[in-house]
């Protein structure tokens, strides 16, 4: 079983929530989509991964690049965070970054796989939604997987299938569950889950907590009428 996990932005306890019940579906491969980084202000999750060793595969998400390249839009910088994080960021975490991919091709027995950050086209910085035109992309893989956009979806498009394993943690449906994928390559199927992430802003670090943008706050109270994925927590409602 694989894992495929995506947009953890600083947010510590939802990534380490992610990956332990991934663990426990049996995913003993890990890919890492991008976008460790930005928004909340805390590093912690890029020691995580780097902790992983070889059992995880780390895509370039859109904010390790500009992170890299030091070209945040002023703009833009109130809610990502981008300098104070550079500040906090040591040599070794820059240089682990550094060296992920924008892109991984994979073979597992006889299917073809693509993993990126945003998208076939545009590697690092395309959005993908659930209502976004797929029929363009023209693939020799069978499945493609992203993240980025913050939405999961899957989608069967001209013999190619589309996972969107959205945000694990910073959703934009719904604040209250971040989600990841899983792919099983000897049936191949791949599934999307949401689990809880409710109390994870409250266990940042203060110093990290107090500095995250109220635009950024307002986008864990928001709510969707219905969720894609199944629920971790069975208690909390109907699975779509």
């Amino acid at each position: 079983m694989i894992g495929i996990l995506s947009d953890a932005h600083g947010n510590t306890a939802a990534f380490r929530a992610a990956i332990d019940h991934l663990g426990r579906l049996g995913a003993q491969q890990f890919y890492f989509l991008g976008d460790a980084l930005g928004y909340i202000p805390a590093v912690e999750v890029v020691d995580d991964l780097e902790r992983m060793g070889t059992t995880v595969t780390c895509i370039l998400g859109n904010h390790e690049s500009l992170l890299l390249s030091g070209t945040t839009d002023p703009q833009r910088e109130a809610a990502y965070q981008h300098q104070l994080i550079r500040s906090r960021l040591s040599g070794k975490q820059s240089a682990f970054i550094g060296s992920w991919p924008t892109h991984c091709r994979r073979s597992h027995g006889a299917v073809e796989l693509l993993f990126v950050h945003g998208s076939p086209a545009d590697f690092t910085n395309e959005y993908l939604y659930p209502d976004s035109d797929l029929g363009r992309f023209v693939l020799s893989e069978s499945f493609v997987f992203m993240g980025h956009s913050h939405y999961p979806f899957i989608r069967a498009v001209g013999g190619t299938t589309f996972v969107n394993v959205g945000s694990c943690g910073l959703p934009r449906d719904d604040g209250r569950y971040g989600s990841f994928a899983t792919f099983d390559p000897t049936v191949q199927m791949a599934r999307l889950y949401r689990f809880d992430i409710g109390g994870s802003l409250a266990s940042l670090a203060e110093d990290s907590r107090n500095l995250v943008h109220s635009s950024v706050i307002r986008l864990f109270a928001r709510r969707a009428a219905s969720l894609v994925g199944t629920v971790m927590e069975a208690e909390r409602g109907n699975t779509r």
